[in-house]
């Protein structure tokens, strides 16, 4: 687990930009009361001359000083977000990360049992206790991962290097710049709108001329002292042009949402190399995103000319004054004839929220292991990650286990705890244990199999749908298979015949599996290991140690615990 030692300076330097930002924003509020002023005395005087100056001058002032101190706002938001990204972690550290909004719900697939068995995703789901992601391509990245697995083996070498800087900090916090609509917005919809060239229409010319008869009257105000205010019929009527004749694809598209999104791409590479990276895939995905940073400045400007069109005042302004529109035309066919795909952009910092979201099993925690390479499975002090306080436990498995002990002891919790080791292996992330080997071994699961009542089917047709699942698997490849309360549905004959034939066909096919019972005729079977929980009782009450041990279970505690309720 990474200590905090920059949060407290990081306050001090937030208290001291929020000092300079609100006296930057005092003297911005002075130059312009004072430009409104200077207006009001123009058009009462009629002074175009010295007041049409000063005014001038003064809106020139107040967009300078504006471009000049926005670096202080921009660096308070920064040092806001790393806060923002502290308080986080400081959650997940909690074990209040079930307030995280992300809970990857979406993300998730029903037919893929693990992952409800597992809290893979959902409300309090590993997803939401991991996740730092915000760009569509970052969720999707992560979630596939924990979902299918991952053959990139740099990831977990990366994860590592994350887990042990507070650099990681920053890093999390630049993540945050992104707004929600990064959830949505596709590579693939800005490079088709970036891909064409707006074709000329005779139509254009049409707010071109009314622009030109507004030059003409402008002059002649000056020469001929014609009524200045007939200049505002002039403006209105290209305003109006502007938006009859000056129409395209182009302007509906979110312009806005693509400006934030690349603003806070540029902000994560500008992090990036900020940060001193000792991790080859991380300085290789640092290289990419610097080799598209040209390509993502020079869309972002054109972005921005395309966002500021959709602030109808805006719009109407520079169009009344200037027909911004038609220039809007002009510098997007210019921009464009180069135009790069940035889909790689996307796709890096997808991988780099991803990457960084599997660091946070280490950076929040106190232990943690790099998967090794084994034949089996075997975990060294292995621990659930969202149960607090959670007792570790070692095992190894390389072959078939059937699991007893009483009931809340601790079985369904430790199937839950090495499958999803398993699947954070599998996805090249960082492992809740000391040392962790394995190989990429499918996960399958029939944990919470009565969860398919609410779909009208019953407990053991939905053990049985799970089963056949299991049954294709196992016949193209070595798994991990977790089963609780083998075929509970059932009554006790059927049940411990159908699960011993289960049993002998796992073993037939070499397959890695835990499988919990309260029947204890399925620990007498050939070629399988007997593991156990157990209780004690201290003072006429129950304790649990959770710890696994060999053997089968020779306790039981289902009556004490109805009398403990008073029940009987």
């Amino acid at each position: 687990m990474v200590d905090f030692k920059n949060l407290e300076n990081n306050k001090v330097e937030i208290d001291k930009m929020n000092n300079i930002t609100k006296i930057i924003s005092g003297i911005r509020l002075i130059i312009g009361i004072a430009f409104v002023v200077f207006l009001i005395i123009l058009f009462s005087t009629g002074d175009y001359a010295l007041y049409g100056i000063i005014s001038g001058l003064l809106f020139l002032a107040l967009i300078l000083f504006i471009l000049f101190t926005n670096k202080y706002f921009k660096k308070l938001d920064s040092l806001k977000r790393i806060e923002q990204a502290y308080k986080f972690h400081n959650m997940r550290r909690n074990f209040k990360y079930m307030q995280f909004q992300d809970t990857g719900n979406d993300l998730k697939n029903k037919e893929d049992y693990k992952l409800a068995d597992l809290d893979i995703f959902g409300k309090h789901s590993i997803y939401q206790y991991l996740s730092v992601c915000k760009t569509k391509y970052g969720r999707e990245n992560l979630a596939n991962r924990l979902k299918f697995g991952s053959d990139d083996t740099k990831s977990k070498y990366s994860a590592s290097f994350l887990a042990e800087t507070e650099d990681k900090i920053k890093l999390d916090a630049s993540f945050l710049s992104f707004e929600a609509s990064a959830k949505s917005l596709d590579s693939e919809v800005i490079t088709n709108a970036f891909s064409r060239k707006i074709e000329f229409n005779y139509s254009f010319l049409i707010p071109l001329l009314s622009f030109l008869g507004s030059l003409v009257y402008l002059v002649l105000i000056f020469t001929n002292n014609l009524n200045p205010y007939l200049l505002f019929v002039f403006g209105f009527v290209n305003f109006i042009l502007c938006r009859l004749f000056l129409v395209n694809d182009i302007f509906n598209l979110d312009s806005t949402g693509y400006y934030n999104l690349f603003e806070s791409y540029i902000n994560v590479i500008d992090t990036l190399n900020e940060i001193e990276i000792k991790d080859d895939n991380l300085n290789e995905i640092k290289t990419n995103l610097n080799n598209n940073l040209i390509n993502l400045k020079k869309s972002i400007s054109l972005l921005n000319l395309l966002a500021t069109r959709k602030n109808i005042i805006f719009n109407f302004i520079t169009n009344f004054i200037c027909i911004f529109d038609f220039f809007i035309i002009f510098i997007y066919n210019f921009k464009t004839k180069n135009y790069s795909n940035l889909k790689d952009v996307f796709e890096n910092v997808g991988k780099l929220e991803a990457i960084s979201s599997l660091a946070n099993m280490g950076f929040d925690n106190n232990y943690y292991a790099i998967p090794e390479e084994g034949d089996n499975i075997e975990g060294i002090d292995m621990y659930h990650p969202l149960v607090k306080e959670c007792i570790p436990n070692s095992f190894k498995l390389d072959g078939g286990v059937i699991l007893t002990g009483s009931n809340m002891s601790g079985k369904t919790t430790f199937m839950r705890t090495i499958g999803l080791c398993q699947i954070l292996a599998n996805a090249q992330g960082l492992v809740p244990a000391i040392v962790f080997k394995t190989n990429n071994f499918e996960v399958l699961t029939s944990l919470r199999a009565n969860d398919m009542l609410q779909e009208g089917i019953s407990t053991f047709y939905a053990e049985i749908l799970r089963m056949k699942k299991i049954n294709q698997a196992i016949k193209e490849k070595k798994c991990l298979i977790l089963v609780d309360e083998i075929f509970k549905g059932t009554n006790t004959n059927d049940r411990v015949n159908a699960a011993s034939e289960v049993i002998k066909k796992l073993n037939k096919y070499n397959q890695l599996f835990i499988i919990s019972t309260h029947d204890f005729e399925l620990c007498e079977l050939n070629d399988i290991k007997n593991y156990h929980f157990n209780e004690s009782y201290i003072n006429d009450k129950i304790d649990f140690d959770y710890k696994i041990k060999e053997g089968k279970s020779d306790t039981k505690n289902a009556i004490y615990l109805l009398k403990i309720a008073d029940i009987i």
